[in-house]
């Protein structure tokens, strides 16, 4: 049981659901919790979870080489143990998606189980090697998990406009974490003949394209600081996002080993958690 715990990487997924119990209740209210809100809920659990598994299991080559402490498929639970926790998330969120979409009686709501679990399929099999588009595709699903709210709740314009600002937040920070990842995980993705960005064209590129996007997500910062009127929020925006954030870009420019990269990966990491809450000031 500890193996599968690790193996979907709970503590994450556990952030994730807080993120979006946090969103409802600073954007609509707990009322909104319904039933099919709730099962939303689930969904998003159940199929990140399955992702982190089948990710897992396409990436032992790799891992073994760039993760050989947290090495968890082959290691502490077996790879059939680890396609059965598979395909146990993956139909126990299909359940939830089709109970949701008839309780809604909207199967727009259905578009998101199939194809979340295909698209993370086909990421971990064959998309993750591919340059740009692999990193792009997950930092979609973390903008998709936000903007779905538009779909399960009744928004207002204000409260839209909430939403596609942090989902479009919420990606360029993803996207950026991607990048990094690739960077901090180049030695174990070139045995496995993968091709991501940092193996086509090199650290030092790939590491300026971050800082690219990273520029962009503080220019998007500064504009929310300077159209605020709310003292708590800027100072929550400057310490929280905008420090950090700087920091990365200025040592994004000099870093070159695998533990450069990985700093910079956890520092994003809790940057995308901070991002998300600054919704309370809302």
């Amino acid at each position: 049981m500890i193996a599968i715990l690790q193996l979907i990487r709970w503590k994450n997924l556990v952030l994730i659901n807080i993120c979006q119990v946090a969103i409802i209740w600073s954007i609509y209210s707990l009322s909104q919790i319904t039933l099919p809100v709730f099962f939303y809920l689930i969904c998003t659990f159940c199929f990140a979870a399955s992702g982190n598994i089948i990710n897992d299991i396409f990436d032992i080559i790799p891992d073994e080489i760039n993760k050989p402490h947290k090495l968890i498929v082959g290691t502490k639970i077996s790879i059939k143990k680890s396609y059965i926790a598979y395909y146990t998330f993956n139909i126990i969120g299909l359940i939830f998606v089709i109970w949701a979409s008839l309780l809604l009686n909207n199967y727009i709501f259905f578009i998101y189980g199939v194809p979340v679990m295909v698209l993370l399929f086909f990421y971990s099999k064959y998309l993750k090697g591919v340059p740009v588009v692999g990193n792009i595709i997950i930092a979609c699903f973390t903008s998709f998990s936000l903007l779905f709210f538009l779909i399960l709740i009744p928004n207002s314009l204000e409260q839209k406009q909430i939403i596609i600002t942090l989902a479009l937040f919420a990606f360029l920070i993803n996207w950026t974490r991607e990048i990094v990842k690739d960077i901090e995980d180049i030695k174990g993705d070139k045995k496995a003949n993968l091709n991501t960005l940092p193996i086509l064209i090199g650290t030092k590129r790939t590491s300026n394209i971050a800082r690219i996007i990273t520029f962009f997500s503080l220019l998007f910062l500064m504009i929310l600081l300077y159209l605020s009127d709310k003292i708590f929020f800027k100072i929550y925006i400057l310490i929280t996002l905008i420090l950090p954030l700087s920091y990365i870009f200025i040592i994004l420019k000099k870093s070159q080993k695998k533990h450069d990269f990985s700093k910079i990966s956890k520092i994003l990491k809790f940057i995308i958690a901070f991002g998300i809450f600054t919704i309370l000031f809302t």
